[in-house]
């Protein structure tokens, strides 16, 4: 088997456990989008182009709540903030790719392939007699991840009317990113992050419109950026 087709199928391998919660995710956004009266192809789109989760369940409940264009468009840049600190920690292990290649990992980079990828670039070190070919590995977890997305996109919004309450698929949000913490607490900058990100939800509980929580995730990936990058410095 071809190298670069071992790395892509080992990044969709191990992105492959996470989809378990992105599923009901994605049927729940697939879901809200339907009751918000959003057209069913313009709710798809919507998720091939942006590829935001927490963003897209965020913009379907506040249109459904008759939120204006400004508010929303701020909200969403604003839980949107973390993927230009996840690009700061992933950018020195693909500076050296061309421009189509850091294009399309750009658009791949969401929390679940960023938490699985950048594990196997911090644990995993490129080869000395053997180009590195890691980025294939990145392809295949926001690969499977994106794949996982529209489907589960598609299967709200063609059965979410069907979808019996008493399911409770809610649960599928934070048991996502319990595992990516789960996963990126086996590393100091993930301990680092967790640890400071908690402190910060706790001291700015009290800002409105629960603001405190987009501050602790930013205050949290700086705190692993600088942990990141000062191990970096000490090899």
């Amino acid at each position: 088997m071809h190298p670069k087709l071992v790395e892509f199928l080992a990044g969709c391998r191990d992105e492959a456990p996470l989809q378990l919660g992105v599923v009901p995710f994605g049927m729940l956004y697939g879901i809200g989008a339907i009751q918000a009266g959003m057209p069913a192809w313009l709710a798809q789109l919507a998720s091939a182009v942006v590829f935001a989760g927490a963003a897209q369940l965020v913009i379907v409940q506040m249109l459904a709540v008759g939120a204006g264009a400004l508010p929303i468009g701020l909200t969403s840049g604003l839980l949107n903030l973390r993927h230009m600190l996840y690009s700061m920690s992933i950018a020195e292990h693909v500076r050296h790719l061309p421009r189509r290649w850091r294009l399309l990992l750009a658009y791949l980079l969401t929390d679940e392939a960023y938490a699985v990828a950048i594990l196997r670039y911090q644990v995993t070190p490129p080869p000395d007699d053997r180009p590195d070919l890691r980025h294939w590995y990145f392809l295949g977890c926001g690969f499977t991840l994106w794949l996982t997305w529209q489907l589960s996109t598609a299967a709200g919004l063609l059965f979410g009317a069907s979808v019996p309450a008493g399911w409770d698929i809610d649960f599928a949000v934070p048991l996502t990113f319990i595992a990516l913490l789960a996963m990126l607490m086996k590393e100091r900058a993930g301990q680092a992050a967790a640890l400071v990100a908690a402190l910060a939800a706790l001291a700015f509980a009290a800002l409105p419109y629960k603001l405190g929580l987009v501050v602790a995730i930013v205050l949290g990936l700086v705190a692993g950026v600088w942990a990141s990058r000062r191990r970096e410095v000490a090899r």
